[in-house]
């Protein structure tokens, strides 16, 4: 059997509220020399999960509903506590989601049209309390990703392109319901990540620049559709860091001094293309911190206190490269 800890009363002193939350947990027989007013709401929720018999100690004014909800959910008879008028709508779709038990305590018209949609996600069961007529799109694609029997409830022209895009992403049953023309290239980047058999109905010429490098990076295969015009440095210098296969589409020209510290720092590989009297100390003090290999390339003239400070906290070796006076 395992010796128990012994301790000092020094080593007692420095213990915080959380900490002699746990130490009382496993050792009751420390009661007397707790410092009670040091533990918080959370402290007391996890000390009277296993040690309930210091409830009369308990300042329940501490303990919010969560904390709360957290020790009755463990110690049912706590439940007489729980200040049942102080919690909102969203408190009550929270604490229903978990204690469907509860319903018959619930005041229904606290619950906005969110809380509604995330209540309804993980209980179904009380959608015939639901006033339907509070729930926005957003809450409507949220709802129906996880609850798509509700679709006859929805009001499908109140859905904006965003609602769209996210729905369909992860539900694409309802795919004949969505008018194409509303989305825009963001969202049709985001929806071709996860769905890319929609391809076939894309309006390609509303992506911009930066839909493309997002969409690429997760879907390869549409390549072909890019018009890489569309890329700006920004997006070339993020898009081959981390799809290298796509440089010899790259117009190198474009790329400017933080293009390449941030290039550079993914794809050491592209260092003979690098034109190096773009970058200045800032660039220098991003790149050498995750290629230290290219200080032989580096003007030390360049960097400042400040891109010297950041570099040397990182690379400490370079420390003799600092021109005196620097």
């Amino acid at each position: 059997m395992t010796e128990e800890k012994q301790w000092t009363r020094a080593e007692l002193e420095k213990l915080d509220g959380c900490d002699w939350a746990r130490l009382l947990a496993s050792r009751p027989e420390f009661a007397d020399r707790c410092p009670w007013e040091e533990l918080d709401g959370e402290d007391w929720s996890k000390l009277l999960a296993s040690q309930p018999q210091f409830a009369d100690r308990c300042p329940w004014e501490k303990l919010d509903c969560w904390d709360l909800i957290d020790l009755a959910s463990v110690q049912p008879q706590f439940w007489n506590r729980f200040p049942w008028k102080k919690l909102d709508g969203l408190d009550w779709s929270e604490l229903l989601r978990e204690f469907p038990r509860f319903a018959d305590r619930c005041p229904w018209e606290k619950l906005g049209g969110f809380d509604w949609g995330y209540l309804l996600e993980k209980q179904p069961q009380f959608a015939d309390r639901c006033p339907w007529e509070k729930l926005d799109g957003v809450t409507w694609g949220r709802l129906l990703k996880d609850q798509p029997q509700f679709a006859d409830r929805c009001p499908w022209t109140e859905l904006n392109s965003g609602d769209w895009s996210g729905l369909l992403s992860l539900q694409p049953r309802f795919a004949d319901r969505c008018p194409w023309e509303k989305l825009s290239g963001e969202d049709w980047g985001q929806l071709l990540e996860d769905q890319p058999q929609f391809a076939d109905r894309c309006q390609w010429e509303k992506l911009g620049g930066r839909d493309w490098r997002i969409l690429l990076f997760f879907q390869s295969r549409f390549a072909d559709k890019c018009p890489w015009e569309k890329l700006s440095s920004e997006d070339w210098g993020q898009l081959l860091g981390d799809r290298p296969q796509f440089a010899d589409r790259c117009p190198w020209e474009k790329l400017d001094g933080r293009n390449w510290s941030i290039l550079l720092s993914y794809q050491p590989q592209f260092a003979d293309r690098c034109p190096w009297e773009k970058l200045d100390g800032g660039d220098w003090g991003v790149l050498l911190i995750h290629q230290p290999q290219f200080a032989d390339k580096c003007d030390w003239a360049k960097l400042y206190d400040e891109d010297w400070e950041a570099l040397l906290r990182s690379r400490p070796g370079l420390a003799d490269k600092r021109p005196k006076g620097k």
